[in-house]
């Protein structure tokens, strides 16, 4: 009876031990499926990352070449297209506009690959007919394919956003549907970034509504660079070729030299910000100077003159709408604003509680003012 007892104690011990070690096994497998649940719920999914690319993705290390679309949300259609060339070692920002309209011959090899994924792929193809043919992300990357081949130059990665959230960031030049420039809207945005953390912060906060085969941390790698260019040296082009029947056809060797001669410049840097000690700036104020006079330098001469007495002059570029030809002065303080006018003929100064650039003055330049 005692022995029996001794048995049945240590047989209840084992099964005690045995659902202790069931019950642990039970709530780490329990823990893991929460801990992947979690970061499933949290971690960002990356586009890019989903599918087989066709191209060898390139964000680029010193220089970025990337293909941006606008495209139509409902039909998917592709409505406008720019190549963005951004040089991280001057920050020179440039923009080709490549008409929609471009039509294409593929070259026989390439054709012959391309129709293994599709059939009805016909070997002159209008490039805002991709979608049609191919289906998914890596739609754009067929886009690239045939363009950059045309082209013979490297294109590293694409952008493509719907056509209400490109038409925040890029219009038409003086309304014509020719070149594309980007909007006040965008570069206000990118003036407001005070250092690489805020520039990381605004890509972050576009990234879900854009789509690209590139990753966030890989777009956010130039975020130091694009905070310092300067908006006076945003340069922006028109691909080389001739519209017939509204189809544009694409002059693949002028543009091709015009892109090569791009990388080549280096002659866009911006102008170094004055040295200027900190108690003069602080009585003077900061300036953002917009060349509303359409002619070219404007804005950056009126920068070297004003640096050299002494103003801070925090960016420059070029404002929207039509040309003007009497310079505006905004200021928060009318006082500060009276102080410029001796740089000007005629100036009509305006007070305003803030302004969009962070400066505490902001000059439109006229006609008028043009130095010869």
């Amino acid at each position: 009876m005692k022995n029996r007892s001794i048995a049945q104690i240590i047989l209840i011990n084992f099964f005690k031990t045995i659902g202790v070690i069931v019950l642990l096994l039970g709530v780490g497998v329990l823990s893991y499926y929460l801990t992947m649940l979690f970061l499933k719920q949290t971690q960002r999914v990356e586009r890019s990352t989903q599918y087989e690319h066709v191209i060898d993705v390139n964000p680029g290390s010193m220089e970025s070449s990337n293909l941006i679309y606008s495209y139509d949300k409902k039909s998917g259609k592709i409505d406008a297209m720019v190549l963005e060339l951004f040089d991280a070692g001057t920050k020179n920002m440039t923009y080709v506009t490549i008409p929609a309209s471009t039509q294409i011959t593929i070259s026989a090899k390439t054709y012959n690959d391309l129709l293994k994924k599709s059939s009805k792929l016909p070997q002159v193809i209008t490039m805002s007919e991709i979608s049609s043919y191919f289906e998914g992300d890596v739609k754009y990357e067929y886009g690239i394919l045939i363009l950059q081949e045309e082209l013979k130059a490297d294109i590293g990665y694409f952008t493509a956003m719907t056509s209400d959230e490109f038409n925040k960031c890029f219009e038409w030049e003086n309304g014509k549907k020719k070149k594309l420039c980007p909007t006040k809207q965008l570069l206000d945005e990118a003036a407001k970034c005070s250092d690489e953390s805020d520039m990381n912060d605004l890509i972050e906060s576009k990234w879900d509504s854009l789509i690209s085969d590139v990753t966030l941390s890989q777009k956010q790698h130039y975020s130091k660079e694009l905070k310092q260019v300067n908006r006076e040296y945003i340069h922006t082009y028109c691909a080389k070729g001739q519209t017939f029947n509204k189809k544009f056809k694409l002059d693949k060797t002028k543009t091709a030299k015009m892109i090569e001669k791009i990388w080549e410049k280096k002659a866009y840097q911006s102008a170094q910000n004055s040295t200027s000690s900190t108690s003069s700036t602080e009585n003077k104020g900061t300036v953002w100077i917009y060349n509303g006079s359409k002619i070219t330098g404007l804005a950056a001469k009126y920068q070297k003159i004003l640096q050299e007495d002494g103003y801070e002059v925090k960016g420059v570029g070029n404002a929207t709408g039509n040309i003007r030809s009497q310079t505006v002065i905004y200021a928060t303080k009318k006082k500060k604003a009276n102080a410029l006018k001796k740089y000007f003929k005629n100036p009509l100064i305006q007070t305003a509680d803030n302004m969009s650039s962070g400066a505490s003055i902001e000059i439109v330049l006229g006609t008028d003012d043009d130095i010869q």
